[in-house]
This record gives structure tokens, sequence and C-alpha cells, in this order.
């Protein structure tokens, strides 16, 4: 049977079906992990040259210019107007989380930083449950346990295995969870979505120029440049991520992050000649496989508290 076309005056051109929300939300969710596993060998690459909390900062600075085009034709402000204590929160909470990031691929080896970030969700529960009141019954909270039971697998602690650099990761994910949490709490008091993304690059650039002058160094051509292509990378990441979850909810999506850790890991191979060890594979599969439980779970209970 011949594939469905069209006739046009210079022949007969075929046309093809759409993928499937599905397919194209898993291809945009990939499309964001790889943004954001490149980001993170981008930055263990460049900490060889130019201090971790300094690239941090420009980070932020060109993330939050790189943002412009897009809020001025929209008239949208960067800077809130209300609820202003939750978004000082929520940008120190951020800027902590970029410092433990930079340093931690700095010191670390990517694959084992991108391992640890896969338990952010596990946190996020856990304050949750402290700051938001929600309530973790006993089949998430066994899978907070494994999950934190697969960072120690990353991490091995033990007098030759464990170093205190490995906590970073797991400093940078709590400060993201509490992120989460206050965005959250913004949403729920109706603030627009552009002004809570917006608001993120000139709330944490100001926040980490203080840390980075301790540090600073000239800076060359070359820096610039790569601190440049990783804010368009990151905002390339944030593009794909929205486009995902207008397809497909997070809880089907989550189990592609892992993409994120071969594509890190990958760049640490090729570039910077880095191989993890079988125990960062076992470990941030263990992390994942919570993670991927958790969110599942809490997207059930919200389905069945909406039904009632």
């Amino acid at each position: 049977m011949p594939a469905p076309g069209r006739a046009t005056p210079g022949g007969f051109v075929p046309v093809l079906k759409p993928l499937p929300p599905a397919l194209r939300a898993a291809l945009w969710y990939v499309g964001a992990m790889t943004c954001w596993g490149l980001n993170a060998g981008m930055i263990r690459y460049a900490a060889a040259d130019v201090p971790a909390l300094q690239f941090g900062f420009l980070r932020a600075l060109f993330g939050a210019l790189l943002m412009l085009p897009w809020l001025v034709p929209a008239g949208v402000s960067p800077v809130p107007r209300r609820h202003i204590g939750l978004y000082l929160a929520r940008g120190g909470l951020e800027a902590a989380a970029i410092a433990s990031w930079f340093v931690a691929l700095a010191l670390m080896q990517t694959g084992d930083v991108i391992a640890l970030g896969f338990t952010m969700p596990l946190f996020a529960t856990i304050l949750a449950v402290l700051f938001l009141g929600e309530r973790v019954r006993l089949r998430r909270g066994i899978a907070i346990g494994i999950g934190l039971v697969g960072a120690l697998i990353v991490i091995k602690p033990g007098p030759d295995g464990f170093s205190a650099v490995a906590l970073l990761p797991i400093l940078g994910a709590i400060a993201v969870a509490g992120s989460r949490a206050v965005a959250r709490r913004l949403a729920q008091h109706g603030e627009p979505v552009l002004t809570m993304v917006a608001s993120l690059g000139f709330l944490t650039a100001p926040v980490l120029l203080i840390p980075a002058l301790f540090v600073w160094q000239p800076l060359g051509l070359s820096i610039i440049v790569q601190a440049i292509l990783l804010s368009a990378s990151s905002l390339m990441g944030h593009a794909c991520m929205v486009r995902a979850l207008r397809l497909e909810e997070t809880s089907a999506l989550v189990p592609y992050e892992f993409s994120q850790l071969l594509v890190a890991v990958a760049f640490g191979i090729a570039v910077l000649g880095e191989w993890p060890d079988h125990w960062t594979w076992v470990g941030s599969a263990v992390i994942l496989c919570a993670a991927v439980y958790i969110v599942r779970r809490e997207a059930a209970l919200a389905r069945q508290a909406r039904a009632t």
C-alpha cells in the first residue's frame, strides 16, 4: 500500500504522520537532559582555568542578560512586586545550589555529581513534609531510605573512599529541593510563571558576586565565551523542559533523567578522560529508581485528591 501523501506541481510528496505526544515529550525531555549533561561537562572543563564560584556568577549573570530579549517584548519585569521575602529566599537557595554544584564539579567527576543530583526528589519530599505539611506514608518513606542508600553507594563512605567534598552535590540537591518548595508556595499565591523564572538570574547573580570577588581572576575571551555558551545551553534546556511538560506529566518523564548521566559521562570520557567506576552506575540506578517511584506515587496521590 503506498505511503500517504499529496500531489504537488513538482510531483508526489509523502505526508509524514506527527509523532505521538508521549514520544515528543520524551524527546524534548531527553533534549533538556542532554543540555544539562553537557553543562556539567563544560563546568568541569572550565574549572582548570577559572574559579568555580566566579564561573557560577558568570553563568547567572549571562543567563539573566539572555532572558532580556524575551522579557522586554512581553513587558515582564524580572523584579517581583509581591512576596519579596519568598523570592529572596528562592534566590538565596538557587545561589547556594549553583555554588555547590560548580564547586563540586571542579573537584569531583561529572558522573558522581550528576548521580548524587538524582537525590533532589527525595529531599523535595522531605522538605514538603517539614514545611508544607504534607504526609508521607510507609511506601514513600521506604523509597526515600532506598534512595539515600544509593547516595551512600556513590559517595563510598569509608576510610579509603569517603571525602567531605562528596557532600556538596547533596547540599546542592537540598537547596534545589528547597527552591522547588518555595516555587510551589509562590505558585499557590498566583505568581506568574515567567516572573518566577526571570527573577532567578537577577536574584542569584548579586548573591554569587559576593563570594566570587574573593577568588576573582582576570577574565580571558575564552572563559567569557564558555560562560555565554553555558548560559545559552541552560536556557535551551529549560525551553525543552517546558515543551516536554506541556505534553506529558513529570511522573512519566522522570525515568529519562538517566540520559543526563549518560551525556555527562560521555563528555567526561571523550574530553576529560574520566571514567566512572561501577559504584557510580549502581548508586545512580538505585537513586533514580527511588526518585521515579516517589514522583509517580505523588502524581497518583494528586490525581486521587483531585478526583475526590
